[in-house]
């Protein structure tokens, strides 16, 4: 299947908590340091948050929700105080990956932003994530900023984040 075809395929909705569970064990699959339902569901009640929860549709009916049969392919959780907006986190399940799913994530969270009037968003990405690093560079961001040692990795040495921007 060529990435075109994937990419008809996703579709995206809002990530309530009432997706916390699927989140979170999507959010376990790439992250060592891994965030619960409830730490998912604390993030979406913090004022000024929102989730986008992209999927593949299975055979059921939609209606702007997803169903049952349908394959959970990755999430973002972001923050917007006043004018700016940060993503919380990013992720994408093992099986989706390099098939457009960040990609259409992110041209969500931008179009969702500009609709609000939001001009700048922040984020932070491990340095050694070169395909996420791509992705977030051909959106547009630049980097502005390191925190060193910010990802602790189990088993290894703690990496570095960029800080990056999109104005």
């Amino acid at each position: 299947m060529d990435e075109a075809t994937r990419i008809e395929e996703i579709e995206v909705i809002a990530l309530t908590p009432a997706f916390a569970p699927v989140a979170a064990a999507l959010h376990q699959t790439g992250f060592d340091d891994f965030w619960d339902e409830n730490a998912i569901c604390d993030l979406l009640n913090v004022p000024g948050a929102f989730g986008l929860l992209a999927f593949a549709p299975g055979s059921g009916q939609h209606q702007g929700s997803a169903c049952a049969e349908d394959i959970p392919l990755g999430f973002v959780l972001v923050q917007v105080v006043l004018d700016e907006a940060e993503i919380n986190t990013i992720v994408v399940g093992p099986a989706a990956r390099r098939c457009g799913v960040g990609n259409i994530l992110m041209e969500n969270v931008v179009s969702h932003l500009q609709k609000h009037g939001v001009g700048r968003l922040l984020l932070e990405v491990a340095c050694d994530n070169a395909a996420a690093m791509a992705l977030y560079q051909k959106l547009g961001f630049a980097e502005i900023g390191r925190r060193r040692g910010y990802y602790r990795r189990n088993g290894g040495p703690a990496i570095d984040a960029l800080v990056m921007e999109r104005v």
